[in-house]
Order: structure tokens, then C-alpha cells, then sequence
């Protein structure tokens, strides 16, 4: 899910998580009493790798969760290739998932450069979909704006665009804001 730099600030005043915040989900997760494991970088990839190899899952799923490891934290992954700069910022494991936040930085000849914040949710059950659903809807609530209106979803576009068909992962070229 793509979330833009607008609706962050309005979430960072909202939750009072001050001017500069780093770490805007996980500091949102404590301010909303979230219990949670904080994931660093390679935390995080094996996070995803020991859902991808859960027992019970598709191989397909499993597949696809072990090719989002590769796709996010590998410097030849098929989503680095396709934008500038993406950053790890930052993760968090519930019983119900894991939610890591990437950065994307998008540089334009002439124009400002824009930030958008990349919101990965896998969760581990069914269950456990609808209670991470639940936080987040939460989260747009308390902060009052919609995470990505119009205008920047078709800023989004050309990441959207560049990675179709190299990550085969729901909402990867959707705007799924709408729909939840």
C-alpha cells in the first residue's frame, strides 16, 4: 500500500509524534498501545522468509512471500532496479502479521523530488488479515485525511508501471486504499 508524505504529517500530529519522526509506523504502534516485536532490516527479511516457509500455506504463497524478501532487500531485486532510492524504515511483527515501511524517494528532471511511503502488510491468518485491516483503518481514521488521494496516485504511476509482472502481489499496481 503507497502512502503518501501529506497524509504521514497529518498521522505524525495526530498520534503527537513530533516535527522529524523516523520510524512513523512503529511509532504510531506505540502511541495506539500495539503490541509488537520492532523488526531491524535483516529481522525483517527473516520475518518474511519463516512466513513464506509456514506450514500450511501454499506453495505459491509461500513462494510469493520468499520472493518479496528477495524483491525488497536484495540490491538486484526487481523493485530496487525500478526506482532510484527505496529505504528501509522500518518493521513490525504481531501475532496477526508483519508490516515493514519502506521510503521511496522518486527524483524528477525539473521538478521536486517525491517521497512516498510504502507500506508492506503480510499477515499470517485470515483472522489475522481483518485485525491488521483494523489498525490500519484505525490509523487513517485518527489521522483525518485519505493515505493517498488522486493527484498522488498518479504520482505513484510510474513506480506502478516499472514493477507490474515483477512482483505479483496484490495491490502492488492498485490503489487498494480504495477498496479497503
Amino acid at each position: 500500500m503507497y502512502v503518501s508524505k501529506r497524509f504521514l504529517d497529518k498521522a505524525s500530529k495526530a498520534f503527537g509524534l513530533g516535527f522529524i519522526v523516523r520510524k512513523p509506523l512503529v511509532e504510531i504502534f506505540e502511541k495506539m498501545g500495539v503490541t509488537f516485536k520492532e523488526l531491524d532490516r535483516d529481522e525483517a527479511r527473516a520475518a518474511l522468509d519463516r512466513i513464506g516457509e509456514t506450514k500450511g500455506m501454499t506453495v505459491s504463497t509461500g513462494q510469493l512471500v520468499k520472493g518479496l524478501a528477495l524483491a525488497f532487500f536484495l540490491p538486484t531485486g526487481a523493485f530496487l532496479a525500478t526506482l532510484k532510492k527505496v529505504f528501509y524504515r522500518s518493521g513490525a511483527e504481531t501475532e496477526d502479521g508483519v508490516m515493514l515501511e519502506f521510503l521511496a524517494e522518486i527524483p524528477r528532471a525539473f521538478r521536486p523530488t517525491m517521497f512516498y511511503d510504502i507500506w508492506l502488510i503480510v499477515p499470517k491468518t485470515q483472522e489475522g488479515e481483518e485485525n491488521m485491516k483494523g489498525v490500519i483503518m484505525t490509523i487513517v481514521e485518527r489521522a483525518g485525511v485519505t493515505p493517498l488521494d488522486d493527484e498522488e496516485w498518479e504520482g505513484v504511476k510510474p513506480i506502478t508501471e516499472k514493477i507490474a509482472g515483477k512482483i505479483q502481489v496484490k495491490g502492488i499496481t492498485e490503489n487498494l486504499w480504495k477498496s479497503l
